[in-house]
């Protein structure tokens, strides 16, 4: 019996730095830290020749990386991303949005989420994307309730074929983040699994 505790022991410690070997903790540009895992690269303020040298070998697709880059260095940007180096980045990635001036929790209490915010949804992405978008879910998340008040979790048919977009939205500092999650079906639920350590990494 102690030969078999010992053991358990030694694998759970195991465990715990072998998941901390595979993260680091970055500071994000809107002040709070986030653990990212090594094989994501962050667009912070970096150049363009930093990520190409993360990708060097690969087949991605340089002219969207330079397009990207383009109009990413902006001071007043409220958008960051991260782009996984071992899938596809152009079909799978990661990014946190801030909104200085909203909070969802002050908004969930005056809107019905099944009326007024999922239906909205909705039709802003069949805007965005210029064609029919299924909405597979429209909820609230309960399964952050010792950190957030309120998550609202939903998934859509993401903008490429082949691709879900999943969100998590809540509240940091009384202002709301929306972590959008594009993947392709079958990259979602490792991208997604990422997605949800670094809500729960957020401080």
């Amino acid at each position: 019996m102690k030969k078999n505790c010992k053991l358990f022991f030694l694998i759970t410690i195991f465990l715990f730095l072998t998941n901390l070997s595979f993260s680091e903790e970055i500071r994000t540009r809107f002040g709070f830290f986030i653990n990212l895992p090594n094989d994501f690269v962050a667009i912070q303020d970096q150049n363009i020749g930093e990520l190409m040298k993360e990708y060097d070998g690969s087949d991605m697709d340089k002219e969207f990386f330079n397009e990207f880059m383009a109009g990413s260095k902006k001071n007043d940007m409220n958008i960051e991303y991260y782009f996984p180096e071992k899938i596809n980045p152009e079909r799978n990635s990661i990014n946190l949005n801030y909104q200085k001036d909203t909070s969802l929790d002050e908004i969930i209490t005056q809107v019905d989420l099944q009326k007024d915010v999922c239906p909205y949804y909705l039709q802003v992405y069949q805007d965005l994307f210029n064609r029919n978008v299924k909405q597979y879910y429209c909820k609230l998340n309960n399964n952050f309730k010792n950190k957030y008040k309120n998550v609202i979790h939903l998934k859509h048919d993401g903008p490429f074929k082949n691709t879900y977009m999943i969100q998590y939205q809540f509240d940091v500092m009384r202002k709301m983040v929306t972590l959008t999650i594009g993947c392709q079906y079958e990259n979602c639920k490792y991208m997604e699994k990422v997605g949800i350590n670094i809500i729960k990494s957020i401080n």
